[in-house]
């Protein structure tokens, strides 16, 4: 009984724990984006055209884990904000890759430095060498993931503010 009670204890304590740390990180972002217009996700698809210039909405998608639509809906407001620009693809002309413009690229490293200053607070009480077994950890437990076989589609929808 004590060995099943601490099964328990640990899956609820880790899914507790992995959403308490992704709630906190969206609103954490959300508060330093919020002047620059930013929304959700929006964050996460700029960095990922500035390290992938030319890259379509499905690819986000599909590399993001995010619903076609909300990328679809964030692109949108990303351009209308000024951070990035789109042109058809000249092989397959329903696509269209994306491209940070200078407003974009310039906004991309302070992106970062929120990211990396939320990471480096929520892991103040640990070392070095702690965090990099925790990074070792999580890693370990994200290729488990892929080791279930569990279908990895992108969720139906994404939540405001994630």
């Amino acid at each position: 009984m004590e060995e099943r009670e601490t099964e328990l204890t640990f899956t609820r304590e880790f899914g507790r724990t992995l959403t308490f740390l992704y709630r906190s990180r969206a609103k954490y972002m959300g508060e330093r984006l919020r002047d620059y217009g930013f929304a959700g996700a929006m964050f996460m698809i700029l960095l990922h055209v500035d390290r992938h210039p030319g890259v379509s909405q499905d690819r986000i998608a599909n590399h993001l884990y995010i619903d076609k639509c909300n990328v679809a809906r964030r692109t949108k407001k990303l351009e209308e904000l000024g951070y990035l620009y789109r042109e058809t693809d000249p092989d397959d002309r329903r696509q269209n890759k994306l491209y940070l413009t200078p407003q974009g690229a310039a906004l991309a490293p302070e992106i970062r430095a929120c990211l990396e200053s939320w990471a480096r607070t929520v892991t103040a009480g640990l070392s070095d060498s702690q965090r990099e077994e925790l990074l070792s950890l999580l890693l370990k437990t994200r290729d488990g993931v892929k080791l279930t076989g569990a279908r990895q589609d992108p969720p139906t929808q994404e939540k405001e503010g994630s």
